[in-house]
């Protein structure tokens, strides 16, 4: 018999069958083999909740999914999926947003619904990015036939708008999306090889805290100028980008850019590293959530 999930509180139109396959339902077919999406939470076998909606869920068998810079919840929930590394006497598992980007042995699916013509957001028109080429260094760029630096954000985070105003004493800065009430109604990796660096701060910082803003950056042929917390080398090579954090002063980390500006064998030695040093791998997730589901079916059997 297929494994009844029920998804609740996620962003609109999500896991609806006109969308497709998501991250999240691949995930529970490697895990359980055939699953059935059900409206129903009375009579899921398990329900995933997430934080973009208010509605109540049975605690006693629900799975929180934390797409956003908060911590798992496990008075509400039975287990969590989250960004946080503490395992919480395993009943949380660390599932960064940016494993929803990549190209998975069998995952085709855009890792959001691509939006509807002349809609005013940030997020799926992005194909997925194979694995393999993060792992790979990148040939040499053409330095003086790209722009200097672009911003695309829609949130308007102070740090992220502190550092787009201080970068213009670099250079020019260009900045898309609902902040610059400028959208770019395309794939981001149309725009991204037209320059040499994309600043791509997080909306904040926390340990474990890596969305897919770091991935898209380097993978659409930029050097990241970034703002992550600094245990971010447990999922990302350092030396493939600048972080914020490892400066906490906006005029050293424009010196560092201006340094990488005007030197080009500074710039090549940064540009040319591969984003990942390792290989991720689906199955300490898949582990978590057959333990997870047989602890959930066990206590509800009794």
């Amino acid at each position: 018999m297929a494994l009844r999930v029920c998804f609740v509180n996620f962003w609109p139109g999500a896991f609806t069958e006109a969308n497709g396959a998501y991250f999240l339902p691949y995930v529970f077919n490697l895990a359980f083999g055939e699953v059935e999406i059900t409206d129903d939470m009375a009579t899921a076998d398990v329900v995933v909740s997430s934080v973009f909606g208010q509605q109540p869920v049975p605690a006693a068998k629900s799975i929180q999914y934390i797409g956003e810079n908060h911590r798992p919840n496990l008075a509400l929930h039975r287990y969590a999926l989250s960004f946080d590394y503490d395992p919480f006497g395993g009943r949380n598992f660390r599932l960064p947003l940016w494993w929803w980007r990549l190209e998975w042995p069998g995952f085709a699916e855009h890792w959001r619904r691509r939006p509807a013509p002349r809609r005013q957001v940030g997020h799926g028109y992005e194909d997925l990015i194979p694995i393999d080429a993060l792992l790979r260094p990148r040939p040499a760029m053409e330095f003086a036939h790209r722009r200097f630096c672009v911003l695309i954000a829609g949130n308007p985070e102070p740090l992220r708008i502190n550092l787009f105003l201080a970068l213009r004493d670099v250079g020019e800065v260009v900045g898309y999306g609902r902040l610059f009430n400028n959208p770019l109604e395309r794939s981001k990796f149309e725009l991204l090889p037209q320059f040499r660096f994309c600043l791509c701060p997080e909306n904040g910082i926390y340990p474990g805290y890596h969305t897919e803003k770091l991935v898209d950056a380097w993978f659409g042929g930029c050097v990241p100028l970034y703002s992550g917390d600094r245990f971010l080398s447990r999922d990302f090579n350092p030396a493939a980008l600048l972080n914020y954090q490892d400066f906490l002063n906006a005029s050293h980390f424009c010196d560092a850019v201006r340094s990488l500006e005007t030197q080009a064998n500074a710039f090549e030695q940064i540009y040319s590293q591969p984003l990942l040093l390792q290989r991720p791998t689906l199955e300490p997730l898949i582990a978590f959530l057959r333990t997870a589901l047989a602890d959930i079916l066990r206590t509800r059997a009794t």
